[in-house]
């Protein structure tokens, strides 16, 4: 038997839902909940000491370190100069015409 309302696909019925119905809902709901913040506590308490330990031993161990260095700090001794802005944009150009790509 087809409606001729084209809406009747789309009505929704209100059911009476019960006391025990609603209990029931949250109770699945707690224990859902409980069992997700026991499995993110446990995960939680045997990740973090190793991360914990991993970051100490890489602190106290070091990374991997560069070949060739000595340790200490490396100093860049160099002479400066202030170019006038005529000075830097005949720079600029020389090193544009010249073909090479700017540093």
């Amino acid at each position: 038997m087809s409606s001729t309302d084209p809406f009747d696909r789309m009505r929704f019925t209100v059911r009476k839902v019960s006391w025990w119905q609603v209990a029931l809902v949250v109770a699945v709901a707690l224990a859902l909940g409980t069992a997700l913040a026991l499995v993110a506590a446990s995960v939680f308490l045997v990740v973090f000491p190793i991360i914990v330990i991993a970051g100490l031993a890489y602190r106290l161990f070091g990374g991997r370190r560069r070949a060739g260095r000595s340790g200490g700090p490396e100093i860049i001794e160099a002479e400066y100069r202030v170019l006038s802005p005529e000075e830097a944009a005949r720079a600029d150009r020389d090193r544009w015409d010249s073909g090479n790509t700017p540093r």
